[in-house]
């Protein structure tokens, strides 16, 4: 088994998993290189889980103990280390490096490189019949309500934004004043929550999908991870892998991801949105709302 198989098979056993299994998941997910390199004693340590917990892990996935499921993770930073010594300009410096013996180009080179493998990631075969089923949901749902907090709002407010071009049933949660469940009041079945977060996860968008889950409303989760919390009770879930070699992660392939989903959303809708387009877009002209710049030329007419 590589790498890549293990955390499929986890994925699949995702479900299946304790909440302490879960996180214990996770973080083989997530820090792999923590995972290969430290003690099962520490590793437990730094995730506040009891050591038991990585071994009854190892052997729910099928394997005589811990040892072996980390031998994967050892192999995987091997080939990746192997891999990095190839492209030498790429590598991170080191931690006693100053930001002048930084040369400016690498770290754009390697957040582009990080991102291009995410793109391919969230826009894999794979995951198409989801956002398919994504925006089947959206499309039939009665009411939309879209839940970010933090960095994650700038996406729901771009898809909400994008998608009030042409249908008007879609309610963007902002949480001011600590109302970000409020607007879930008023769900129930046949209406659809789309959640976003990465990890770390923001607590009260996990709370917001559990209370609208227990309303009716189909629950559509955005995320880095199929062992994400909350993707166990969501209908849909959207993959899209946010971790670069920066302090922060990027939303460049989740928002890639909603940029499909905004599309396949109108599509689906027909007519009735290429008319509303149209409305909106004699809305906008009455409004002045763009400046446009001059073709080319007319300045020197």
């Amino acid at each position: 088994m590589n790498y890549d198989q293990l955390i499929a098979l986890l994925r699949d056993k995702a479900a299946t998993l304790s909440p302490q299994l879960r996180r214990a998941a996770m973080a083989l997910e997530a820090h792999r290189d923590d995972v290969a390199l430290l003690s099962m004693r520490e590793l437990a340590r730094q995730c506040e889980l009891p050591p038991a917990t990585f071994s009854r892990l190892a052997r729910t996935l099928g394997f005589d103990d811990f040892a072996a499921l980390r031998a994967i993770c050892v192999e995987q930073v091997r080939a990746q280390a192997d891999g990095f010594a190839q492209r030498a300009s790429t590598l991170a410096p080191g931690d006693a490096a100053t930001p002048d013996e930084v040369e400016p180009a690498g770290d754009m080179r390697r957040i582009g490189q990080a991102i291009a493998t995410h793109l391919d990631a969230a826009f894999s075969a794979d995951h198409a019949p989801s956002l398919e089923r994504a925006a089947q949901v959206l499309h039939g749902a009665r009411r939309v309500v879209l839940l970010g907090a933090r960095s994650c709002l700038a996406l729901t407010h771009f898809l909400g934004y994008a998608t009030h071009l042409f249908d008007d049933k879609v309610i963007v949660s902002y949480g001011a004043g600590n109302t970000m469940a409020d607007p879930l009041r008023f769900v129930e079945a046949g209406d659809a929550v789309l959640a976003v977060t990465f990890d770390p996860y923001t607590r009260e968008i996990i709370e917001s999908m559990a209370y609208a889950r227990a309303r009716g409303a189909t629950l559509i989760f955005l995320t880095d991870s199929a062992l994400a919390p909350g993707a166990d009770a969501a209908d849909v879930v959207l993959l899209a892998p946010v971790a670069i070699p920066s302090f922060f992660h990027s939303l460049a392939a989740p928002l890639a991801l909603l940029d499909a989903l905004v599309l396949r959303w109108f599509r689906l809708a027909g007519p009735a949105a290429l008319e509303r387009l149209a409305q909106t877009d004699t809305q906008l002209r009455q409004a002045r709302a763009y400046v446009r710049a001059p073709r080319r030329g007319a300045l020197s007419d």
